[in-house]
């Protein structure tokens, strides 16, 4: 588990991603990511091309079911 402190960015707030997690993430300055709400009331961070790659896996898992 990490630990992020919000921080103050110009006139909004912010989160500094420690170097652990942007290597696990394998994002870089100006990727952009998505903060999912999980059901439990948690949230998740996911890698933009992480989602869509879901996201497809999805769409592929169900044309399959379909074609049985």
């Amino acid at each position: 588990m990490a630990e992020i402190k919000v921080e103050t960015i110009g006139e909004g707030l912010g989160l500094r991603l420690p170097t652990e997690v942007v290597e696990q993430l394998h994002v870089q300055a100006g990727d952009r990511i998505s903060l999912e709400k999980m059901p439990h009331g948690s949230y998740r961070l996911v890698t933009i091309e992480d989602k869509l790659a879901e996201q497809m896996t999805m769409i592929e898992d169900f044309m399959h079911e379909e074609d049985a």
